[in-house]
């Protein structure tokens, strides 16, 4: 009698079936899948993504400083946001009922309160918002994006004797308040004496602000709160705008089909890996007979590098004369020069994309005598007409001088990477025939020198 089978076993068990029936498919099951998941696509709206906020357009979607920063703007009422107490009163009796009940103000407070960020005790503890009526009430806030408390960062606070150079004995026992603000679903705060607060909470406390404004507050500030509110939202996982929304659909769709997505896309590696050891000849089966003479070549050992140059592109090491056998280039004179199709990308054919690019690797005088000819204006002014028409990019590198990619037709692989390598060939022809002439220049230069 076999011993029953532990979940992971029937885990295991679960998925080998299933890549099972994956492998087994017809072409007619798996297109019939297909069918269903482009249904499924577009029956999804279109939805644009959102403009970024300028909080992100900056890289500080997830500052604690850019936080602390716009909160305190907001919470002061004497910044020129035009706000007035609204917002700050809206924030007080938001930690009173969230937080700390026993907390009071009185409205002849907020004329005299005082809002400071990263307040430092001469102990060195540093808060990172401090609200306070100089001898009346203080609330220290610790704020966390991301984070978590330091080593016992909020039990120092409590302890310290000091509110950054003001005594904490100014203050009576009851008006010492200390907040810990941070997302709902991270650790809260160490130190009893600190109340945990949450970013939703400062959302709905300023949303509340804003939905009974009725245009009375400027139309910039609004704006402003808006972004940082909406930063908030996204950051905290408060919830989605339409367009996460979507792609969280999508991705779920990426779940359920991926075993499929996986087995075309497998076909197209099997079929690469195929092409890359008889590319030279597949490619020649395509390219114009008139284009490729007795002065072209591909490489011995093409394999997957897929370098295609021209007589005189290659030359040895001991008298830089040309050869075919990039061996002999080797050592500190030698020069490789060719057009390369990055066949041995797994892109090229999972993504239909073909990358021709006119590379010398090599890293010696000539090279460098190359590249300072092949950047001169006398042969640039050659050079970029012939480029901008068939839309190659000049890089003009010292390894990299052009590069172009071109769409293949995926459904037609591997036949359609070969077409469009041999497009790509015809469309280097004029740059190839100036790159001849820069060659020789070089050479002479070289020695002579």
């Amino acid at each position: 009698m076999g011993f029953p089978k532990s979940p992971a076993s029937h885990r295991r068990t679960f998925m080998l079936l299933r890549q099972y029936r994956v492998m087994m498919a017809t072409g007619e099951e798996i297109e019939e899948r297909f069918r269903e998941l482009r249904t499924s696509l577009e029956a999804l709206p279109d939805v644009a993504e959102p403009p970024k906020s300028t909080i992100r357009i900056l890289g500080s979607a997830r500052s604690e400083g850019t936080w602390n920063t716009l909160l305190a703007y907001f919470l002061d009422p004497d910044q020129p946001h035009g706000f007035g107490i609204d917002l700050l009163k809206s924030f007080l009796d938001t930690v009173r009922r969230e937080t700390d009940h026993s907390f009071e103000y009185y409205h002849w407070h907020l004329e005299d309160i005082e809002v400071e960020t990263e307040v430092t005790s001469p102990a060195n503890n540093r808060p990172d918002i401090v609200l306070r009526v100089p001898g009346e009430w203080f609330i220290c806030i610790e704020s966390k994006v991301d984070s978590t408390e330091g080593t016992q960062q909020t039990t120092r606070y409590v302890q310290d004797t000091h509110l950054g150079s003001e005594e904490k004995e100014t203050y009576p026992n009851d008006g010492q308040h200390y907040v810990f603000l941070s997302k709902a679903y991270r650790p809260d705060s160490k130190a009893d004496a600190f109340d945990d607060l949450y970013w939703r909470h400062v959302v709905d406390s300023f949303e509340s602000v804003l939905g009974r404004s009725h245009g009375r507050y400027p139309e910039r500030s609004v704006s402003q709160l808006r972004e940082f509110l909406s930063t908030i939202k996204q950051v905290a996982n408060m919830e989605d705008d339409d367009f996460t929304e979507i792609q969280k659909e999508k991705v779920q769709l990426l779940s359920e089909y991926r075993d499929d997505i996986d087995t075309l896309l497998e076909a197209a590696e099997s079929l690469r890996q195929r092409s890359i050891e008889d590319w030279p000849e597949l490619f020649k089966s395509h390219v114009d007979e008139e284009l490729w003479t007795d002065e072209w070549h591909t490489r011995l050992d093409h394999g997957k590098y897929g370098c295609i140059f021209k007589h005189g592109w290659y030359l040895d090491d001991d008298d830089l004369e040309p050869t075919i056998d990039r061996t002999e280039t080797h050592g500190k004179h030698g020069l490789r020069l060719h057009f390369v199709h990055l066949i041995r990308d797994e892109e090229s054919f999972s993504r239909g994309t073909l990358t021709f690019i006119l590379r010398c690797p090599t890293r010696v005088d000539l090279r460098d005598e190359f590249h300072r000819l092949y950047n001169s204006e006398r042969y640039q002014e050659r050079i970029r007409p012939i480029l901008d028409d068939a839309d190659i990019t000049n890089k003009g590198q010292k390894k990299n001088y052009t590069e172009k990619t071109y769409d293949v037709d995926q459904s037609r692989l591997p036949e359609s990477y070969f077409e469009t390598l041999a497009v790509a060939f015809a469309e280097h022809q004029p740059l190839a025939n100036i790159v001849d002439e820069i060659v020789a220049e070089a050479v002479e230069n070289v020695r002579e020198s």
